[in-house]
């Protein structure tokens, strides 16, 4: 499949709020050029049975989505349903037809591609993640989901491949007892924790360091 748009822009597919690029070209020049790596979430063709790779399609941060529209890099699309093509032939199609006629309907869908919408912010935390990703992406930054260390983003100084994440950036107030166990799984992963802070103008950056005599946490500014 190659992109629709002749002027280099990027189709981000938008399904239930949730962006997707399908393109393998467009994914890599995502992740070579703009630093926007997404996760893949698709089985490889010549190897469905396995989970230890995966390929195509490629599930965009909402940050991710939100920066690259903005930037003018990408834009959000969506594809009419079947029923919104209106045609005769429409309501011939079956499910497990695999005659030329579907591929004709496929193609039409293809061509009345639909751009839509950034969605809106649903709350203050999106709103502050976003303001936290762009503000480490403009300062060379990788950065990837951090659910599995229990932040928000993982913070790379090079690609994912050749570097391992340095910080895991929390953007939400943390109560004692959370910032203790966060602060011991990024020691134990050999990361820093760091609590992205906005302050109106910009973000501050405080990173901690677990005192293990105490089991308490000192608090250092720090700068990117």
């Amino acid at each position: 499949m190659e992109s629709k748009m002749s002027n280099n822009v990027i189709d981000i597919h938008m399904i239930n709020n949730k962006g997707f690029i399908w393109n393998s070209n467009d994914w890599y020049i995502l992740r070579t050029t703009h630093r926007m790596l997404g996760s893949l979430i698709g089985t490889l063709p010549s190897t469905p049975r396995q989970e230890d790779q995966n390929g195509l399609p490629c599930l965009l941060l909402p940050e991710e989505v939100r920066l690259l529209v903005e930037n003018c890099i990408a834009r959000t699309v969506e594809y009419p349903s079947f029923t919104s093509l209106h045609t005769k032939e429409t309501a011939k199609i079956n499910p497990f037809d695999t005659s030329p006629n579907v591929m004709i309907h496929l193609d039409e869908i293809c061509s009345n591609i639909i751009e839509v919408p950034l969605p809106e912010f649903m709350n203050n935390l999106e709103r502050i993640r976003y303001k936290v990703f762009k503000d480490l992406w403009s300062k060379g930054f990788y950065l990837t989901c951090g659910m599995k260390f229990g932040g928000d983003f993982l913070v790379y100084e090079g690609d994912p491949l050749a570097y391992h994440a340095k910080y895991i950036v929390n953007c939400r107030d943390l109560d004692k007892q959370i910032m203790v166990s966060r602060s011991r799984v990024s020691s134990i992963t050999n990361k820093k924790m760091v609590l992205a802070k906005d302050d109106g103008n910009s973000i501050m950056y405080l990173i901690y360091h677990l005192d293990d005599t105490s089991q308490n946490n000192n608090k250092i500014n720090y700068s990117f």
